[in-house]
């Protein structure tokens, strides 16, 4: 990850320089973007591919009814 973008990462890499390399996080953090992409694909699996679908909501009642539930 990369500190830049927030008060707190410019104080912590002013206290450790190292912190400054962004190769050095690209290099050692690989496994962190990798987690997030493959975490944001499985929630399109899990979720359907479509987060918020209107039509879905509409459909709902109908289906549940069609199926004599509640």
């Amino acid at each position: 990850m990369i500190w830049f973008g927030s008060s707190a990462g410019v104080a912590l890499s002013n206290m450790f320089p190292e912190a400054k390399s962004v190769g050095r996080w690209l290099v050692h953090g690989w496994h962190v973007t990798l987690a997030y992409v493959i975490g944001f694909f499985v929630l399109l699996v899990v979720m359907d591919g479509i987060p918020m679908d209107p039509t879905r909501a509409a459909v709902a009642p109908l289906l549940r009814a069609w199926n004599g539930q509640r």
